[in-house]
């Protein structure tokens, strides 16, 4: 399989199955059709038509907006129709920066497909045969992509957080990194993309990092989410991301970056122009 393989699965998705998601007057997300339906049960929060979903005009505030949505949500997942309550919340809003619209639920993003943000760090490692890289794999436990390949660090970006606040609490929970070490990560730039995957329509934006670590230091997971970390050369990742399935689909993407900005692919390389505009999501 060839990278350019990779990144088309980071676009995967049919707008036709999809109707719009919109606060106030811009679209936030899209919801399925049959999403939709159980949407149109709860009139006083969501305005449904044959052509989009509405959170309720009457529902003016983030605070009134977010407590009503939750209601919602919680019993959808009672119901079966959100598999879990995940009890951490994704900020609303279409630009990071911008103030949110409103709050909601991790474990339902994916099915009204509104943005979601996370942070991965690059765990790099130089030594005398070249740059080594540390990749996790996650625990088998994990309701999403157990087993997978994973970066050293990486996780959702949770209301309230700065980015770097995240990046300290992922390096301390996942790899044990001190919080000395974990703020010289340098930030490297932002990857976009819109998925259909199990659970739902993934619209994320993801910030990058690097971070160089001493030959000295090795990652021990404390969360209980990761089962092993492997310090491999650049040439065994790219092998496993062509040749397997074994790196989490988002990973893939962010390595291809890494090698992108590290001189790995080049304009020399078959596909690089697709490569480059595929970091991104295309508009709809």
């Amino acid at each position: 399989m060839a990278l350019l393989d990779r990144i088309h699965t980071c676009h995967h998705w049919h707008p036709d199955n999809y109707r719009p998601f919109i606060i106030g007057t811009e679209i936030h997300g899209h919801v399925t059709h049959e999403f939709a339906r159980k949407l149109s049960d709860f009139s006083s929060v969501f305005e449904t038509s044959d052509n989009e979903v509405r959170v309720s005009e009457n529902l003016t505030s983030f605070d009134d907006r977010s407590i009503a949505v939750e209601s919602v949500i919680k019993q959808l997942v009672e119901t079966g129709d959100i598999p879990r309550w995940r009890d951490e919340y994704y900020p609303i809003t279409n630009q990071w920066g911008q103030p949110p619209l409103m709050k909601m639920d991790r474990g339902a993003a994916g099915y009204f497909g509104i943005r979601g943000y996370g942070v991965h760090v690059n765990g790099i490692v130089k030594t005398d045969q070249g740059l080594r890289v540390w990749v996790g794999k996650r625990s088998m436990d994990k309701p999403n992509a157990p087993g997978k390949l994973d970066h050293i660090v990486a996780g959702g970006q949770p209301f309230g957080l700065s980015i770097l606040e995240n990046l300290i609490k992922e390096a301390e929970e996942e790899a044990d990194i001190p919080k000395a070490l974990a703020q010289q990560a340098k930030p490297t730039g932002l990857l976009s993309y819109r998925c259909e995957r199990d659970d739902g329509l993934r619209n994320d934006v993801l910030f990058t990092y690097d971070l160089y670590l001493p030959e000295s230091f090795t990652p021990q997971n404390t969360d209980g989410e990761v089962e092993e970390f492997y310090l491999w050369p650049l040439e065994q990742i790219i092998d496993r991301i062509t040749n397997t399935d074994d790196f989490k689909f988002n990973v893939s993407l962010a390595t291809i970056h890494f090698l992108i900005r590290e001189g790995h692919i080049t304009p020399d390389s078959p596909d690089y122009t697709a490569l480059v505009e595929g970091m991104h999501r295309q508009s709809l």
